[in-house]
C-alpha cells in the first residue's frame, strides 16, 4: 500500500462549468461535474470525501462576484457568490485562487465603483470568516501554476499523514527509578 501512494500521480478535476481552463502541465486532467468550486483532486473533492476544492476567479469576475447588481429574477451576484464559500466550508482545504495581484485590487484597477478597501476587506473576511486561503496569481498561466503547487503540497500531506500513520510504535523508555 505504501508503495501504491507514494506512486501513484494525483489527477486534477476541472469542473465541466469552469469557462477558461487553466492549462494544467503537471498532473492529469479529468473534466468532471464538482460539487462546489472549479478545481480538485479524484478522491478528495466530492461529498464523500471533501478534503480539497478551488474556486478560481478573474479580476473581472471577482470584482463582479464581490459587488455584483441584484437582478429582479435573480439574487445578486455577491449572494450567491457568498453562498458558494458557504459550501466550500465543508471541504477541509478550501482555497480562492485569484488570477491577479493584490496590488491591482488595492490601487482600484478594476471597472466598479466599489472602493479597494471595501473590496479588500470583502476578501479579508472570505479568509478569516469561511476560513479560505487566498492566493493571488498573477494571470492565467501564473494561476496554473499556483494551483499545480497547492495539489503537490496537499499529496505531499497525505503521503506524509500515512507514514505517520503506519509508523512502527516505537517502546518509550523506562522511567528513571530514584
Amino acid at each position: 500500500m505504501k508503495r501504491f501512494l507514494e506512486n501513484t500521480t494525483p489527477t486534477i478535476i476541472i469542473d465541466t462549468r469552469e469557462q477558461d481552463p487553466l492549462n494544467i502541465r503537471g498532473y492529469p486532467v479529468v473534466f468532471e461535474a464538482l460539487p462546489i468550486g472549479d478545481y480538485g483532486i479524484v478522491g478528495f473533492s466530492d461529498w464523500t470525501n471533501p478534503r480539497f476544492i478551488v474556486e478560481r476567479k478573474s479580476l473581472s469576475d471577482l470584482i463582479k462576484s464581490l459587488t455584483g447588481r441584484q437582478d429582479a429574477a435573480k439574487d445578486s451576484e455577491r449572494k450567491r457568490f457568498m453562498r458558494e464559500i458557504e459550501k466550500m466550508r465543508q471541504f477541509g482545504w478550501r482555497a480562492l485562487l485569484i488570477e491577479a495581484r493584490r496590488e491591482e485590487v488595492a490601487a482600484g484597477d478594476y471597472r466598479s465603483a466599489a472602493t479597494p478597501q471595501s473590496m479588500l476587506a470583502s476578501l479579508d473576511a472570505v479568509a478569516v470568516r469561511a476560513g479560505v486561503h487566498l492566493f493571488w496569481a498573477g494571470g492565467h498561466e501564473e494561476a496554473a501554476r499556483q494551483l499545480e503547487s497547492l495539489v503537490r503540497q496537499f499529496i505531499r500531506g497525505i503521503h506524509k499523514d500515512y507514514r505517520r500513520a503506519t509508523a512502527p510504535i516505537i517502546e518509550r523508555e523506562k522511567p528513571v527509578e530514584k
